[in-house]
């Protein structure tokens, strides 16, 4: 597949385009800053390109087969929300070009009809809405956006990340189901999920928590 990975650079990113480019996927990477990204590959296209700029995304998807956002908010958010004007631009492009493969990542803070009432994660909530309320709003306003879509897509909703071992046990379910925790998934494991549901249609339209 042509894939185009927004959210490129940071350490997720990273892993996640050099595994599909092991699977033999063509890659385009859009970034604000390519220059983060030293891995090579004869089928990995640098896109330097700004969340803001709907036509630069727009070039980037022409062509493509699926699209996939590992866009986050990194230290301080801001009120205006960027990450989620950017995912706007993305969705209108892939709208224009006919792809309809979206896989993209949230916080378990993004809600899910099929979640079930869990006391620490309500906790655990109430907490990010105090500590760094303009980030929960930016995960909740990105899922809200692609939920609304009528594009083919998978949200994967996020516990902590860590670079510790690579587990290659990932359990994919809802708050409260006692099949996922809230503490951790290594990116590694993330990566492969993520590139497993270019062909899986198991979280078709579904947003399930997923950890080691």
């Amino acid at each position: 597949m042509k894939l185009v990975i927004f959210g490129s650079s940071g350490p997720a990113g990273i892993m996640t385009l050099t595994k599909a480019l092991k699977e033999g996927h063509q890659v385009i990477a859009y970034a604000r800053n390519p220059s983060k990204i030293s891995y090579q590959h004869s089928n990995l296209s640098l896109v330097k390109g700004e969340l803001s700029n709907a036509q630069s995304i727009s070039n980037a998807i022409k062509g493509a087969d699926a699209v996939i956002s590992l866009l986050g908010p990194k230290g301080k958010s801001v009120p205006s929300l960027p990450l989620a004007q950017g995912t706007r631009n993305i969705i209108e492009a892939m709208k224009v070009h006919g792809v309809k493969r979206l896989i993209a990542i949230a916080t378990s803070s993004a809600s899910d009809p099929n979640d079930k009432f869990q006391f620490g994660f309500s906790m655990a909530t109430l907490m990010v809405k105090l500590l760094v309320r303009t980030a929960y709003d930016e995960f909740v306003s990105i899922s809200e956006i692609i939920r609304k879509s009528s594009l083919d897509w998978t949200i994967v909703r996020l516990p902590m990340l860590t670079d510790k071992p690579q587990k290659n046990k990932i359990a994919a379910d809802y708050l409260g189901s006692g099949k996922v925790n809230l503490f951790w998934l290594n990116r590694n494991d993330l990566a492969d999920f993520i590139i497993e549901q270019l062909n899986d249609k198991t979280y078709l339209r579904k947003a399930p928590v997923v950890s080691n």
